[in-house]
């Protein structure tokens, strides 16, 4: 069934597996970002990294794995790593297992001497002109083991020649990045952090598609419809294991109905199932709750409110019109409708017949105003006297001299409404377009700014208005998703008009 299946929708192999698989891994946004970082440290002997993330699921464990598969390929046998993905370990163990998984033999006893032999094998990799990791994943379970976390510390300082002997990597979800911050003496010494976020429904569709065209789908083809899209990124609210769990169950449903694309229908089979609701009939879609907003949050801040609050299951309702009226479901949701139309039937028919009514009834007060004549001034005799015309001469002045008084006023005025005009015509149709692979929208005009996001090349954003910094960098003010704004560099972005 499996080839079948595989033929069937045009694919080598599966596209959607759960296993982390760094051949598969999505390097875009924030991931291209953060795997620059890893790369970055590692090749400058900064000592200490950290990845952290914001719930579980978000594709740590993939692109550390994608980074190994690399340096691998760069320096081949030169290129030591130990990756402990299952830290629950006492401190003598957890330098052991390191021992052990870099130099290939089975550790000793005792402490001091796994010690001497991990250093000797960093060093002879060091001069060989190899790198050498230890990576040390799902570290939130080491949070209550501080002894462990300290022996860590010090593993760090593993150095020769005034140069760190291996790179550290410690991975792990917001209450590692919480506890990590608790210890100042361990978190100076991990300078290189990153922080992930959920993705948005742009990056969504890219690592669907992505996955796709990896597993062998022509990169014409489009078997996911964009109502499918919208709907798997809602429920998974951007963790990519939920992405990938939705999708496989959705090509799977296509398979067995023998459709050529993924609509809503085999996208809402699949959430059934994973909602332990079982299989049923077409659904319409009856969302009871509004679709929450996409935020990027800062490390320090609370816990994600995904994990606190999961996004309840969806509620659907029977397409079959013959099912509507015997349906207890259906009738929950119908009978308000019919109340309420009702009642608007009821206010309308009132409403009319009182506008006839009073249409018809004829006024019993009516007031008659009559125009009275004015009576005519007498107008005075002309004074043809000389003295008299020049004595009414002044008269006339005084207005005269106002208006020239409030001229330049007036001018003024038209001249600062002229330019707000100009100002706001410049902008109105300017637009940012993102020229460079990722680019980082900070919360206001300068690098010092935070980053609230990262999007990708060829984003196009509408812009608010433009700043420089002190630097004389240009930068732009754009209006982004869900009335959120925020400012990018022009170094990342090119300024154009629609």
């Amino acid at each position: 069934m499996t080839e079948e299946y595989l033929r069937y929708w045009g694919l080598d192999h599966h596209p959607f597996l759960l296993a982390p698989d760094g051949s598969m891994m999505c390097v875009t946004g924030q991931y291209f970002e953060c795997f620059e970082r890893l790369k970055y440290a590692i090749n400058t002997n900064k000592g200490g990294v950290v990845v952290a993330s914001e719930d579980a699921g978000l594709g740590k464990t993939t692109i550390l794995l994608k980074l190994i598969d690399e340096m691998k390929a760069e320096y081949g046998s030169h290129f030591r790593y130990a990756f402990v993905d299952h830290p629950t370990l006492t401190a003598d163990q957890m330098i052991g297992q390191i021992t052990g998984l870099m130099t290939g033999e089975v550790p000793a006893e005792d402490k001091l001497r796994n010690l001497t032999t991990l250093k000797n094998a960093l060093i002879e990799a060091r001069q060989e002109g190899g790198k050498s990791i230890i990576v040390i994943d799902e570290g939130q379970m080491l949070c209550e083991a501080r002894n462990v976390l300290q022996e860590l510390r010090v593993l760090i300082n593993l150095t020769h020649n005034n140069e760190y002997l291996h790179t550290f990597i410690l991975s792990g979800q917001k209450a590692l990045w919480d506890t990590l911050q608790e210890m100042p003496e361990f978190w100076q010494r991990l300078p290189v952090r990153y922080y992930f976020t959920p993705l948005r429904f742009e990056e969504t569709r890219e690592l669907i598609r992505y996955r796709l065209n990896k597993a062998g789908l022509d990169v014409a083809r489009e078997i996911f419809a964009d109502d499918a899209l919208e709907i798997i990124h809602k429920y998974s609210k951007g963790l990519p294991r939920t992405i990938i769990a939705v999708s496989d169950l959705a090509l799977l449903n296509g398979y067995n109905d023998k459709t050529r694309k993924i609509g809503f229908k085999e996208v809402s089979k699949a959430i059934n199932s994973m909602s332990g609701r079982g299989e049923s009939l077409p659904y319409i879609v009856a969302d009871r709750g509004e679709t929450p907003k996409e935020s990027v949050k800062a490390p320090n801040e609370t816990a994600a409110a995904a994990a606190r609050n999961p996004a309840p299951p969806l509620e659907y309702v029977s397409h079959n019109a013959s099912d509507t009226f015997f349906n207890s479901n259906s009738h929950q949701y119908l009978k308000p409708v019919l109340i309420t139309l009702l009642i608007l039937l009821f206010v309308f028919i009132g409403a009319a017949g009182y506008r006839f009514v009073l249409a018809t009834k004829q006024p019993q007060n009516t007031v008659i105003i009559k125009e009275v004549p004015k009576p005519e001034v007498p107008k005075e005799p002309a004074v043809e006297n000389a003295q008299s015309k020049d004595q009414q001469e002044p008269a006339e002045t005084p207005p005269q001299a106002a208006q020239a008084d409030t001229a330049p006023e007036k001018d003024v005025i038209a001249a600062f409404r002229d330019e707000m005009k100009k100002k706001n015509e410049s902008t109105r149709n300017r637009v940012a377009v993102v020229n460079a692979s990722a680019a980082n929208v900070r919360s206001g005009p300068g690098l010092e700014s935070p980053r609230i996001l990262t999007i990708v090349q060829g984003e196009i954003l509408p812009i608010l208005d433009e700043r420089s910094d002190s630097t004389g960098m240009k930068w732009y003010k754009v209006s982004l998703y869900g009335n959120r704004t925020g400012w990018i560099a022009s170094i990342v972005a090119t300024a154009t008009t629609k």
